[in-house]
């Protein structure tokens, strides 16, 4: 664990303030929720993720939606790229988001690109493919997204498939 040399008082309520350098550094954004753990005697913040304990439940569907489709597809949470089919893991599993992926998560709206100019996932990768973009909202929070790339248009049967898997994900992780 790293100091920060930076302490704070607990105010009346039981509140700590996390300076905003910390918050910047960490992409803690307003209202995210943060775990609290404790280990003896520290108290420790760390950033939520809805799909901790669904690991093997979202790469069921990864590969059923793979293997019917003949698509790639990818789970993300608001950081980084927590799942992906075989094909993409080795370039994007476990890394940081790129800006465009953030803002589409915040716009929480389905996008749909048949132009075959692809997408910029990660930083400095781009995948030249057609994608669909579904984000994943719980209890009015934005969590996460699925994302199916295909190297010809996107049809019908795999949008509506995506769409489904994602409400039922989304139902698993509620």
């Amino acid at each position: 664990m790293k100091s920060t040399g930076i302490t704070r008082r607990i105010d009346d309520l039981g509140r700590i303030v996390i300076p905003k350098e910390i918050r910047k550094n960490l992409k803690i954004k307003e209202n995210e929720v943060l775990e609290i753990f404790i280990n003896n005697d520290e108290i420790i913040l760390k950033k939520f993720s809805p799909f901790n304990d669904s690991e093997k439940v979202l790469s069921d569907y990864i590969k059923v939606i793979n293997d019917m489709t003949g698509n790639d597809v990818i789970i993300t949470d608001r950081d980084k790229v927590i799942l992906s089919s075989k094909r993409l893991e080795e370039r994007l599993l476990n890394k940081k988001l790129s800006e465009y992926v953030n803002d589409l998560i915040e716009n929480r709206s389905i996008f749909l690109s048949n132009d075959m100019k692809g997408i910029e996932v990660i930083d400095n990768e781009k995948i030249k493919q057609n994608y669909y973009f579904i984000p994943f909202i719980i209890d009015s929070d934005v969590v996460g997204s699925i994302i199916m790339f295909s190297g010809k248009e996107i049809d019908e049967n795999s949008k509506s498939l995506l769409l489904i898997a994602s409400k039922l994900l989304v139902n698993y992780i509620e």
